[in-house]
């Protein structure tokens, strides 16, 4: 199909209790500022915890280094497998470099962790898209739409699966 799916990018906005390091760089990210949040992230003095990779390859993607996110992705996951929006931020980064197979795996692993959020499910159904998988894509857009009618136009859905 010519007309592709936006890949809907949700920033989850999280209260972080501890080290203004973190804090400061959290919020120079919220307000776009990506570069100078990987700036205070890479300080020597960081605590490196989930967050702070995490926070870290969410900014490397944003600038479009998909593949230093992933990295570090890995190191945020490798400290808390439980978090979803990991797995699908990384699922993204993989996607958007070109893995669409690692991008399924890790949409997957969001969607195992947390079936309610219908982001997953249109993002799923443009990687099975992409793998040439029509009818699962459809079935995943379909159930989006269903969880949230307002998440995509129909009119694109039924362009794409008829």
């Amino acid at each position: 199909g010519a007309t592709m799916i936006k890949y809907l990018f949700f920033i989850f906005l999280m209260s972080f209790p501890f080290q203004s390091n973190l804090k400061k760089a959290i919020k120079k990210y919220k307000n776009g500022k990506y570069e100078k949040a990987i700036e205070i992230l890479k300080a020597k003095n960081s605590n490196k915890n989930y967050d702070h990779y995490f926070y870290l390859g969410h900014s490397y993607s944003f600038i479009e280094k998909n593949e230093i996110s992933i990295l570090y992705y890995d190191s945020a996951i490798s400290l808390n497998n439980k978090k979803d929006i990991a797995f699908f931020e990384r699922g993204i980064s993989y996607f958007i470099s070109g893995n669409s197979r690692k991008a399924l795996d890790d949409i997957n692993k969001a969607i195992l962790l947390n079936s309610e959020n219908p982001n997953y499910f249109i993002n799923r159904g443009t990687i099975y898209y992409d793998l040439g998988m029509i009818n699962s894509a459809c079935e995943d857009w379909y159930k989006a739409i269903s969880m949230d009618n307002e998440i995509i136009d129909y009119s694109i859905i039924q362009i794409n699966c008829n």
